[in-house]
């Protein structure tokens, strides 16, 4: 039933987006109620990091899908992590989602009170970011990632370097440090990959609520539930339904990344069109003695979205299939 209802909230919400209908968010509104009135779920509070690693008795999970023991795997620590430990920096994140984190006061780093520094640019943030991302000075498996050069291990100037990031940084979010990234094949991974969570629902309440209804106290209460599992401070009060919309479409930002929800939520938001029509950018830190400096660079250009990809073609074969009463979508031939 959870499962069911949780579609039902992702599905309500996004048809609701303004890709789509906008008049229909008091209905996703009410979709995602609808799981949290179950009464069965909450926020798992043994930690952000650990939340993907605990696939058992775990009150936040609404829809998982587990890994058969004993059964071969992709690994995800072999996969994803830095080429100095001789992984292979599969996903990395990008500096755009690095510059998104808040300071740990809550504040965006654009704010010139926030207290970011960037000279150091890792301190005091969101607790999410050190969950999330591996970065120059990073503590790993009781050792230290350096992504500076000349030199540093994790860098291209260190072992396995054909597998070094671009970006400068490695993922961490769902790693389990206790599995080997060596040799890793025959020892089975238990993280769970989750398709539904609690806080999932929160947030599409939250926003959908907003748009509804306006902040009432109803969306504070959703959104600051899930800032308090990470150890942020709440949102500031009196938020205007516009600065509260650009908070939580923040939040999802953060507290999801990397759980295939942003690809989908810029195009329903319909901001694909800024946000994926500039460089995927990372970061180039070199050290001088014991000084590092850190510099913006594109890690990646050409990156290229178009008005008519906020919708897929439809094939051939179906507009066929309906006697040509289908019309494709504008944009295609």
């Amino acid at each position: 039933q959870g499962a069911a209802l949780a579609l039902k909230s992702r599905l309500l919400l996004y048809a609701a987006s303004p890709l789509y209908d906008a008049a229909t968010w008091q209905q996703a509104a009410d979709a995602a109620n609808a799981v949290i009135k179950l009464h069965k779920y909450s926020l798992f509070q043994g930690g952000y990091d650990q939340l993907f690693l605990t696939p058992d008795n775990n009150p936040e999970i609404i829809f998982e899908r587990l890994y058969t023991h004993g059964a071969r795997h992709v690994c995800m620590e072999i996969a994803n992590g830095p080429n100095g430990y001789d992984a292979w920096g599969g996903n990395t994140p990008l500096q755009n989602l690095v510059d998104d984190y808040e300071m740990s006061n809550g504040k965006p780093i654009t704010d010139p009170t926030s207290g970011y520094d960037p000279t150091h640019p890792y301190k005091n943030r969101d607790p999410r970011f050190y969950q999330t991302i591996l970065y120059n000075g990073a503590p790993y498996r009781g050792d230290t990632v350096w992504t500076y050069t000349p030199g540093g291990k994790d860098s291209k100037d260190g072992p396995s370097n054909w597998n070094t990031s671009k970006t400068g940084y490695y993922l961490k979010k769902f790693m389990d440090d206790n599995l080997p990234i060596e040799n890793p094949w025959d020892v089975a991974g238990t993280q769970p990959w989750i398709y539904f969570r609690y806080a999932e629902i929160l947030l599409n309440y939250a926003e959908a609520e907003n748009e509804a209804a306006g902040p009432d106290g109803s969306v504070y209460d959703a959104v600051n539930q899930v800032r308090a599992r990470a150890g942020m401070p709440d949102l500031p009060q009196g938020l205007s339904q516009s600065a509260m919309r650009k908070r939580i479409w923040n939040e999802r930002r953060v507290e999801l990344a990397f759980e295939e929800d942003r690809y989908y939520d810029v195009r329903r938001w319909k901001i694909a069109d800024s946000v994926e029509n500039v460089p995927a950018y990372g970061i180039t830190v070199t050290k001088s003695g014991s000084t590092y400096s850190y510099a913006t660079k594109v890690a990646l250009d050409g990156r290229h979205f178009e008005d008519k990809q906020y919708w897929l073609p439809i094939p051939r074969a179906e507009i066929q299939a309906s006697d040509n009463k289908l019309k494709q979508n504008p944009g295609y031939q």
